[in-house]
């Protein structure tokens, strides 16, 4: 797919404000909906279709993931109800409608990049330091490939952890992470399957679905104490308060990519991430971006003064070493505290 913007206007991104005398008051935000790991199982077809996507890190190991094919996620849009004629319309003419379709089952080149980096840096320059917290939160999902990496990583060396998705559109959530997440699982602990070892770029598959594999699913994941948050909806207060406290002798981690598109994409994604920050004592977010979105406006130098703004510093990580970042669009990794 070519990479481009389809945008109307902005009203599904930018956060509501008080109307004074004589203006038009702003289209409220659509509410947050949380949706129980269980209500998304059930929207599963018989069989997911994959192929992988070979994360490289900066020195140089190398894992696949697998990832659910396009072409299976629209067959199963189509195949359902007519509410999904409007997303279905924006994935086959544009990757991304600000307040319909916020292009969640695309996978952006800069989420590779933070995938590639968290292999084996994280921001303390080793996948075990990163993971010395007990939830990871992913704002703008989508495929969720850099939460793959650490979702991996939990299931090999048995660490609990608490996951949690945020994407504008349900649909993503139910058809994409959700899918990406259950492939994670299925190839790297099921015996019937293929490892993640003798996976490669060009690996192609089909995983069957029934009661049993989605039992074992669940009750694997209660037995290693991961747990899955799926949340729809725009970047807000609302969904602030669906993403709940982590314990304060650990942590959160927030991931995002390609989440800064535009001003107003930039002022609603920085204001849900410093309320987030001042909420947890030891707290880290990782951003994957292109320097210049050209056409529609956000920037990384408009991400740092965002953060200024609101006293929060965004600095990018110098000598990250990830593969391929030097061509094409300029792009960066970031991180953000708050002073």
């Amino acid at each position: 797919m070519a990479f481009r913007f389809g945008f109307g206007d902005e009203d599904g991104a930018q956060p509501a404000a008080a109307a004074g005398d004589g203006e038009v008051p702003p289209t409220p935000l659509r509410p947050v909906h949380e949706h129980p790991l269980q209500e998304l199982l059930d929207t599963l077809p018989d069989q997911l279709s994959y192929s992988t996507v070979q994360i490289e890190s900066p020195t140089g190991r190398t894992i696949h993931l697998p990832r659910r094919e396009l072409y299976d996620i629209r067959l199963q849009l189509l195949s359902e109800d007519e509410t999904n004629d409007e997303v279905v319309d924006q994935l086959d003419n544009s990757d991304l409608r600000s307040g319909i379709y916020e292009g969640g089952f695309k996978t952006w080149e800069c989420s590779l990049d933070l995938a590639s980096l968290l292999l084996d840096r994280g921001p303390r320059k080793d996948i075990d330091d990163l993971m010395r917290c007990d939830q990871v939160v992913e704002l703008g999902a989508g495929t969720a490939m850099p939460s793959l990496v650490l979702f991996q990583h939990a299931l090999l060396n048995s660490i609990p952890m608490t996951f949690v998705f945020a994407d504008y559109n349900d649909a993503v959530l139910r058809l994409a992470t959700l899918p990406n997440m259950l492939l994670t699982w299925a190839l790297n602990t099921t015996p019937d399957g293929p490892t993640s070892d003798n996976m490669h770029v060009s690996s192609k598959g089909d995983l069957g679905l029934n009661e049993d594999i989605l039992k074992r699913f669940k009750d694997d994941m209660k037995a290693r104490n991961i747990n899955f948050i799926f949340l729809s909806g725009p970047w807000s207060p609302d969904l602030a308060s669906h993403i709940p406290n982590s314990s304060p002798d650990l942590g959160t981690v927030i991931l995002a990519a390609e989440t800064i598109y535009s001003p107003a994409s930039t002022t609603a994604f920085v204001e849900l991430v410093v309320t987030l920050l001042k909420r947890v004592k030891m707290a880290k977010v990782m951003i994957g971006a292109k320097r210049m979105y050209f056409g529609v406006g956000g920037s990384v130098d408009g991400l740092k003064e965002a953060c200024r703004e609101r006293g929060a510093v965004a600095y990018e990580i110098e000598n990250h070493g990830v593969p391929g970042m030097d061509g094409g669009v300029g792009r960066a990794l970031v991180e953000v505290q708050m002073y």
